[in-house]
């Protein structure tokens, strides 16, 4: 009997010794992600990198100007090559204003989209605050309920030990 309980207590030490070296290499991996997606790092250690990135980007996803042929351009260089003599001398239409109330809505429009934008926001942020809060009420309502299955077995664990209940020492 001496040498099972020998045995057991060895497996739980190495159990206990591999969920540490798990929890550090986990703490680790997670550190180094951030590290990789933390843009100022590169900003700081590689500066023009990052401006001639920034150009290419810019470069890629600003369209280039089209020139746009309008019919009465093309009708006026027809008529200039066919009767060069003749000019033919089209009137431009007078562009109109876009009056107060279009340069009142021009002014409003961007403040009343960032007010709309910072009150989504707002009620998103507050309510994945709620589901957070009400996901750990849960959790630690399960954590304290009663426990089912064979005596000194909980949640698939050796010794009865759950995560909730501080199974990661």
């Amino acid at each position: 009997m001496a040498t099972a309980t020998n045995e057991i207590d060895e497996i739980r030490r190495k159990m206990a010794w591999i969920r540490r070296e798990l929890r550090e290499d986990v703490l680790g991996v997670v550190e180094s992600a951030e590290a990789v997606t933390d843009w100022r790092h590169y900003i700081r250690d590689y500066p023009w990198a990052t401006v001639a990135l920034a150009v290419a980007v810019g470069y890629v996803v600003v369209p280039r100007r089209q020139r746009t042929v309008r019919p009465a351009e093309v009708a006026r260089a027809v008529a200039a090559e066919i009767q060069p003599t003749v000019q033919a001398a089209a009137p431009e239409p007078q562009k109109k204003g876009r009056g107060l109330i279009g340069a009142g809505i021009g002014l409003l429009a961007p403040i009343v989209l960032r007010v709309a934008q910072n009150y989504a926001t707002q009620y998103v942020s507050n309510w994945v605050a709620q589901q957070q809060e009400q996901m750990a009420a849960h959790m630690m309502a399960g954590a304290t309920g009663p426990r089912e299955g064979r005596p000194g077995m909980g949640m698939g664990r050796p010794g009865g030990t759950s995560q909730a209940q501080g199974g990661m020492r």
